[in-house]
């Protein structure tokens, strides 16, 4: 995908710019029940995601291949319960955790805890591992970015009582549950045959309800689905990348606008729309802890 920068972004003066506003975007409530495994304290363990078919979102996956990443936070002062519900609405913040491990994977489908480290410092677990420290998140993830591409969450409980150092992932479908809503929205009316500047600096809220952070928006996603309507991707709401007839993208490094005939499939750049289905605009973060979209519209080309 190409990236746009700041300074191609600069559009926001010509005067045919389709202006993304509230009423455009979708409503999103999903809340996540992670896994509470107990382990012992203090003590080395075996973490396993042999079984990990499946990710939060119910997609399928290799355990193997899929994933790059596993990583432990460490947040001191929440509860787990604070920690999902600041999940759910998307305000879990750096200064939120103090301690950071991870590792790397190549293949496989095991670790131990004691080989997590950070920036080639291993975690000390007898005195970074127990009872007393807060509450601990292992996150399994594609990709190295911290952040970035997590396929499964599981809290790790270490307790005096329990002797147990087997944590076994389980697939995560069931850990996410969604409502979303983009029947009551108001389509954004966009020029059939172009140009296509979009602008999002009008947006105030996002599709969580929460303030708008321009800052958080790295990609836009462009989607076609034939044949379907907007029900249909309401009730296919965390598919929507994997049904798409075709699909566009483009990576996003600052700015509020962008021309959609950059967006590229892979293979092509946007060059149009098509009649007998649906199309979408979204706003995507790529690390928001919450994975719905900032804003997600519907288009309705007009001649």
């Amino acid at each position: 995908m190409r990236t746009i920068t700041a300074a191609m972004l600069l559009i926001g003066g010509c005067d045919k710019t389709i202006t993304l506003v509230d009423e455009n975007n979708f409503s999103y409530t999903g809340t996540v029940d992670i896994p509470k495994i107990e382990t012992s304290s203090g003590t080395d363990l075996f973490i396993d995601w042999g079984e990990l078919s499946s990710d939060i979102r119910c997609h399928e996956l290799d355990p193997a291949e899929d994933i790059d990443n596993v990583s432990l936070i460490r947040f001191p002062y929440l509860t787990q319960e604070e920690v999902e519900d600041k999940i759910n609405n998307d305000n879990l913040q750096q200064v939120d955790q103090d301690g950071y491990v991870e590792y790397t994977n190549e293949g496989g489908t095991t670790v131990n805890l004691s080989e997590l480290s950070f920036f080639g410092t291993p975690i000390d677990v007898p005195t970074e591992y127990n009872a007393d420290g807060g509450t601990y998140l292992v996150i399994h993830a594609t990709g190295n970015t911290p952040g970035v591409g997590s396929r499964m969450l599981a809290f790790l409980t270490p307790s005096e009582d329990s002797e147990n150092t087997d944590v076994n992932i389980p697939s995560g479908c069931g850990v996410l549950d969604f409502s979303a809503d983009l029947t009551s929205l108001t389509p954004t009316s966009i020029p059939a045959d172009g140009p296509w500047f979009v602008d999002w600096r009008a947006l105030t809220t996002n599709g969580l309800g929460n303030a708008f952070d321009l800052s958080n928006v790295d990609g836009l996603m462009l989607g076609f689905y034939e044949g379907l309507t907007t029900e249909d991707l309401q009730t296919q709401f965390l598919d929507l990348e994997l049904i798409a007839t075709t699909l566009y993208e483009m990576d996003l490094s600052g700015g509020s606008a962008a021309d959609l005939a950059e967006m590229s499939d892979g293979t092509n750049n946007f060059s149009g729309f098509s009649a007998d289905g649906v199309w979408i605009l979204g706003l995507m973060c790529s690390t928001c802890a919450n994975p719905a979209p900032l804003f997600l519209t519907v288009l309705e080309p007009v001649e």
